[in-house]
């Protein structure tokens, strides 16, 4: 297996990849790619002992995306190792593990074919198989679409935002910005279905907009005051009937003052008349309170009914008539 080293202790090397990822970025990925030469000979000696901490190991250099999009050689010793994988997976006759990992190198590789060939003509062939196999199942594509300037790597291999025909299965998918911003996102995508092709937006958050400015307070002029009624209706109706029934009666009687009872002429027939009546008083009285009963009542109701219809936005008109 090409890229590996000898040296041991792969619990020490993990304390210090996770130390390293402390400090310098550049030191950190030193640190990652060492230990995955490292975990490769393990599993060359003890492929069913190391194999989880080979996965593990690639796991965490694969996170250095940015170095890896421009460090070829270092995205060679993944590949090796993940053919690597595949191989012990297979001897310890583990064929979906084998088939996973295999699959992971077809779909970076996409029609590159790796250097296979060094791990035996059986494990080409199957290799062979594997591709034939992601073959019949169809392609799919990753269209990333970027609001700024951006650069794109998916499987940590550099890559046009429109992906072209791609494997179906899980990709990793790393966006920069290549403004002043340093922004960058990190996306899992799974093409399902052939000749589909699943879109990322880049970012996915945008500025958030300005807050509506609160409206100007509007002020209502004030309310004129309601018109209460002097009296009720029927109140001044009331009142009104009242005065004019005692006007109409205080006018009979001022009609009979100085008639004789029974209707005979004092003149004439003086000895059917021995006296006459006297209602000048009472029936002055009674035209002169009734007469202002009347009036006091109807001037109240005009003046009510007409404040209250304009206050609702109509007009009432009463007229009364008195005759005599």
């Amino acid at each position: 297996m090409p890229r590996t080293s000898h040296a041991e202790g792969l619990e020490d090397d993990l304390a210090a990849t996770v130390a390293a990822q402390d400090g310098d970025d550049a030191e950190a990925y030193a640190v990652a790619r060492d230990a995955v030469d490292k975990a490769n000979l393990a599993v060359n000696k003890d492929p069913e002992s190391n194999v989880a901490d080979l996965q593990a190991r690639l796991a965490e250099l694969e996170g250095f995306e940015a170095q890896l999009a421009e460090d070829p050689a270092t995205r060679e010793l993944v590949e090796l190792s993940r053919l690597n994988l595949a191989r012990a997976y297979l001897v310890m006759e583990d064929i979906e593990q084998a088939e996973a990992a295999m699959d992971q190198v077809l779909r970076v590789a996409r029609e590159r074919r790796p250097d296979v060939d060094q791990f035996g003509p059986t494990f080409a062939a199957y290799y062979d198989a594997r591709r034939e196999a992601l073959d019949g199942l169809g392609r799919a594509e990753i269209a990333v679409e970027c609001g700024v300037p951006c650069e794109v790597t998916i499987d940590a291999v550099p890559s046009a935002p429109q992906s072209g025909p791609l494997y179906l299965g899980t990709y990793r998918v790393w966006i920069r910005a290549k403004d002043d911003s340093a922004l960058e996102e990190r996306h899992t995508v799974a093409l399902d279905q052939p000749g589909e092709v699943v879109s990322v937006t880049f970012p996915t958050v945008g500025p958030e907009p300005e807050p509506e400015p609160e409206p100007e307070p509007v002020e209502l002029a004030p309310a004129a005051p309601g018109w209460k009624r002097v009296l009720p209706r029927w109140a001044s109706a009331t009142l009104a009937v009242v005065g004019v029934g005692g006007l109409a009666a205080g006018a009979a009687m001022l009609s009979l003052d100085g008639t004789c009872p029974g209707g005979f002429d004092p003149v004439r027939q003086a000895q059917d008349c021995p006296e006459l009546y006297e209602s000048t008083n009472v029936g002055g009285a009674l035209v002169g309170v009734g007469a202002a009963v009347a009036a006091t009542g109807g001037v109240i109701l005009i003046v009510d009914e007409v404040r209250v219809g304009k206050q609702s936005g109509r007009q009432a008109t009463l007229t009364w008539t008195v005759r005599f």
